[in-house]
């Protein structure tokens, strides 16, 4: 059996990283989707949210992209775009309170091992060494597209939180601890489900009432 561990991205690992990305998002418009020089300026914009897992030969066969952000969950309404800095982390805020997840993608061969889950797991702990308040996620709402015509995508996800069903991206956070703040219109350019997502918010619990 395999073994995998989470590490920093490194440049050289950005074209794997691409390839992983266009396999895990084939409906989303080219425009929106990572590329390897992107990448590459991800690491060196914030090196620290940049992780990678890679298998014991040092393949990498997933990723994830942070940036840091001072989002305020009173006025929240964003597209993937602007969270992103078109992508390119240009509206990354060194000192920002909230760590924003931008990406996470698992290699389609490799699903169904954790691998999502220790990258989760490394969010939370580099959002426990800053002390930032939490993580923020735009949450695609993956399986939405044959729910469109009964239901909108604010009914799906309350379906989804209550476990009546199961969705590949809503329903993995809510198991990591997230909850809905609210939904994100037209966030992303997926035409499959009307570029639905929900804002996802999971809190620091280790700061104090003060320091939050």
């Amino acid at each position: 059996m395999n073994s995998f561990r989470v590490v920093r991205s490194q440049p050289e690992m950005a074209d794997d990283l691409a390839r992983i990305q266009k396999l895990c998002f084939p409906t989303v418009g080219e425009a929106e989707i990572i590329t390897a020089a992107q990448y590459r300026s991800h690491i060196a914009t914030f090196p620290e949210g940049q992780l990678a897992v890679i298998d014991k030969q040092g393949t990498v066969v997933a990723g994830s992209t942070s940036c840091r952000c001072n989002l305020d969950l009173a006025n929240y309404h964003h597209t993937y775009m602007e969270a992103s800095g078109d992508n390119w982390l240009k509206n990354h805020v060194p000192d920002g309170p909230w760590l924003y997840g931008v990406d996470i993608g698992v290699h389609p061969d490799y699903r169904g091992q954790g691998l999502s889950k220790l990258l989760y797991d490394a969010r939370k702990m580099l959002v426990y060494a800053l002390g930032l308040r939490g993580i923020l996620v735009g949450g695609m709402l993956k399986g939405y597209g044959p729910y469109r015509a009964t239901m909108s995508p604010g009914e799906y996800a309350a379906q989804v939180a209550s476990g009546t069903y199961f969705d590949p991206t809503l329903s993995v956070q809510l198991r990591r601890g997230f909850h809905i703040h609210g939904m994100l219109p037209h966030y992303i350019d997926d035409p499959t489900i009307d570029g639905a997502a929900a804002l996802l918010v999971f809190h620091n619990d280790r700061l104090t009432h003060a320091d939050s």
